[in-house]
């Protein structure tokens, strides 16, 4: 071989090096759940006929696609057994760009391209709750904007502080929105639930599971679980999960496989459990999916993955609000629900920022809230806590930053508190927590709860929505 062609050749050959190596790299960055590299966790698990569920079922779900997701077998059982089941819509699914992108045939949409998107969604959202046996009555279309639901659980809130969502409106457009108009508000979709809860009465209520990591979907679990707790409504609590890493693994239609948590998600408190699907229920899930024409367009193999030997089905127990005597000294409040550890890139490489889990506790003369996190606290990384507290005459909400030695307190609503006057900080190795005065908790019922660690804008790890009991009791 001639030395000028050597010399291209090695050229070629170390370019594709290159090439190689940085798709590489590109993909471990952008794929942000190191965990789902590995196999499912596949532990002996419970199963959950249909008589787990009660004479009225009510399913939550952000967008239309999701109800048949992760509660197809639900409704076809329950209907099986003579149980009323309603669906609740979140939003009309108008925030997708590549599914608006495809149904309006352009590179870049348009506000009527979302909106028609949206339509075209509730149209199939119909269809496919048709072919597991539902009328149009039986599922509610709430309108508010996909891919803001986490704005309006956050900072939008108050209903003169409207989010404008990509359809480009700050209220519901559609006609056959639960609420005609609805203000693109935290408030209204609180009052919406609250309104559907009263009236429909539901034995059990089917709704995301907390740790989903899609923004919309980790926003629609705490607001479900915001009203239930607002309106101190006792009801079976299940979760679902579609939205975590490459669950469910593999990507692909395979009937035969079941459905198994993440491994990420191994060694929390969740309790999963199994419904078993036989042959004639996934061919109807199947069929009923299908039904998403612009979602099979664009993320087909993803929906598949969902037809398989079962279900999967999260449940709870709430932790209770510990005593604090033994803090007053200066020790961290005792952690109460945890989350996941080294589960992306991000937290991987910034373990300072990697949430191990949240705690908080109650004396007679202060309260404490804290966080842990998987190596030494970091003075450059910015913390929050957050909490909805629950009494008998409202809820107020305490977000809190901590950067260093600096302690906020972020006024994004009407019932925003300040920070409480004597609030002070402890950081110690890997926890940092807050005492302040007792009357923070005092006479709440519950207290919701999560808390984030990031950069800037950019949020690093997340804590789930939890809520906390107390041991107060209301009224006689």
């Amino acid at each position: 071989m001639a030395p000028g062609r050597i010399g291209k050749v090695l050229i070629r050959l170390r370019a594709g090096i290159v090439l190689a190596l940085a798709t590489l790299l590109a993909v471990v960055l952008y794929r942000p759940y190191l965990a789902d590299w590995l196999p499912p966790a596949r532990k002996g698990l419970p199963g959950t006929g249909a008589s787990a569920f009660g004479e009225r079922v009510l399913i939550v779900a952000p967008h239309p696609d999701d109800e048949a997701l992760g509660g197809a077998g639900v409704i076809l059982k329950a209907r099986a057994a003579g149980s009323r089941v309603r669906v609740v819509v979140m939003t009309s699914g108008d925030g997708f760009k590549m599914a608006a992108a495809e149904n309006s045939r352009v590179a870049a949409p348009t506000p009527a391209d979302y909106r028609r998107l949206g339509e075209a969604r509730h149209q199939e959202s119909l269809a496919a709750m048709a072919h597991l046996g539902l009328s149009s009555g039986d599922i509610l279309f709430l309108g508010y904007p996909d891919g803001g639901l986490s704005r309006l659980w956050e900072t939008n809130w108050d209903e003169n502080c409207p989010y404008t969502g990509l359809n480009g409106s700050r209220q519901s457009p559609y006609p056959f929105s639960y609420q005609q108009e609805a203000v693109y508000c935290g408030a209204g979709v609180v009052q919406n639930l609250a309104a559907i809860l009263r009236d429909f009465n539901p034995t059990d209520v089917v709704y995301p599971d907390p740790n989903d990591q899609n923004h919309d979907h980790l926003a629609t679990s705490a607001f479900v679980k915001y009203t239930l707790a607002e309106q101190n409504f006792k009801t079976k609590e299940w979760t679902y999960l579609v939205h975590r890493g490459d669950f469910p693994w593999p990507w692909k239609y395979d009937p035969n496989l079941s459905l198994h948590p993440p491994r990420a998600l191994e060694g929390l408190d969740t309790r999963w459990h199994y419904l078993p699907l036989d042959d004639r229920e996934k061919g109807l899930k199947l069929e009923a999916v299908k039904k998403y024409v612009t979602q099979v367009r664009v993320i087909a193999p993803f929906l598949m993955a969902f037809i398989r030997t079962n279900e999967l089905f999260g449940s709870f127990t709430d932790p209770v609000l510990p005593g604090d005597e033994g803090s007053g000294a200066g020790n961290p409040p005792p952690i109460l629900f945890l989350d996941p550890v080294e589960d992306t890139v991000g937290r991987e490489l910034e373990s300072g920022a990697d949430l191990v889990g949240v705690g908080a506790a109650q004396a007679a003369d202060h309260f404490t809230i804290g966080l842990a996190t998987r190596e030494a606290i970091n003075p450059r990384i910015q913390y929050a806590l957050q909490m909805r507290i629950f009494r008998p005459e409202g809820v107020q909400r305490l977000d809190l930053t901590v950067t260093g030695t600096r302690v906020k307190a972020r006024k994004e609503a009407a019932n925003s508190l300040d920070l409480p006057a004597g609030t002070r900080l402890e950081v110690r190795g890997k926890r940092l927590w807050l005492s302040m005065p007792a009357g923070v908790a005092a006479g709440a019922t519950g207290i919701l709860m999560s808390a984030t660690a990031g950069s800037g804008d950019r949020i690093i790890d997340r804590a789930a929505w939890r809520l906390v009991r107390t041991l107060y009791k209301s009224g006689p």
